[in-house]
């Protein structure tokens, strides 16, 4: 079991003319680690794309939000693009998980959450995205209106339009109450205040890094018992980029645990 702590990662949004490429990354990381949108904001919108580079922790969180969801209760699913790509939403699916799902595709109001994870992107070509996506709009069988999409990718180029034209967001009567409604069905709230700004359709976002303070805490969580000064050490090291993606953070966290240094060949890695 994944036994990382429930670190409050934060979301950027990314302007929807900008091409999501490594330079787009890199600008992402320049914006600073304060203010962006929460999980709980982000899911509001019916169909959400997740850009980070490897590492970022895009898998844990997804996978993190959708046993939250699945043990409230939710209609929730965690699925690979690269096995959508080859098979139907019902092959994947273990017995209870089909059953949650047939209940909510029975239900009138209810809205089930696709996490559609990019784990294994060099099996992922454009053609098999496209097959992936289709799939999950087969399996909604015209219930698209009650579904909430995640999607995860690297910073490589991806054709939005295809992404948009297998799994629109269908039109209400009143145009106007198609984010609103689903939000309300989503979060169980009422209908918003007219003060309050509306909730986008579509979303691309980058999962920001780790600040010091997310740092520190996922070092104590691994078992660090001093992150102070492991953050001093990987200052002094240059190895900040590298030590924000979570995922190599913990590595850091071992060798500073075990042999309190850190590895000169990672800080190679992250020096390049």
């Amino acid at each position: 079991t994944d036994k990382k702590p429930a670190i409050a990662r934060t979301f950027q949004d990314i302007p929807d003319q900008q091409s999501l490429d490594i330079e787009q990354a890199a600008m992402m990381r320049d914006l600073g680690y304060r203010g962006g949108s929460t999980w709980e904001e982000l899911l509001k919108s019916p169909r959400v794309l997740i850009v980070s580079e490897a590492g970022a922790g895009k898998t844990h969180e997804c996978q993190a939000q959708q046993r939250a969801k699945w043990e409230a209760g939710e209609a929730a699913f965690y699925l690979e693009l690269a096995v959508l790509a080859q098979s139907s939403v019902r092959d994947i699916l273990g017995p209870e998980e089909e059953a949650r799902f047939d209940a909510w595709h029975a239900s009138q109001s209810e809205v089930a959450t696709f996490f559609l994870d990019s784990i294994d992107e060099l099996n992922l070509t454009l053609g098999s995205f496209k097959t992936a996506l289709t799939k999950l709009a087969k399996a909604a069988d015209g219930k698209l209106g009650r579904v909430r999409v995640v999607v995860t990718s690297r910073p490589i180029p991806i054709d939005q339009q295809i992404m948009r034209a297998a799994l629109p967001v269908p039109k209400l009567s009143d145009p106007e109450a198609t984010s609103e409604e689903f939000a309300d069905v989503a979060m169980g709230n009422s209908r918003r205040k007219e003060d309050e700004p509306s909730i986008p359709e579509w979303r691309n976002v980058a999962l920001m890094p780790l600040s010091d303070e997310q740092m520190k805490q996922m070092a104590a969580h691994e078992g660090v018992t001093d992150p102070d000064a492991l953050l001093t050490e990987i200052r002094r090291r240059n190895a900040e980029e590298f030590a924000r993606r979570p995922q190599d953070l913990v590595e850091l966290c071992a060798d500073w645990r075990d042999h309190k240094r850190i590895h000169t060949h990672r800080d190679q890695v992250a020096s390049n």
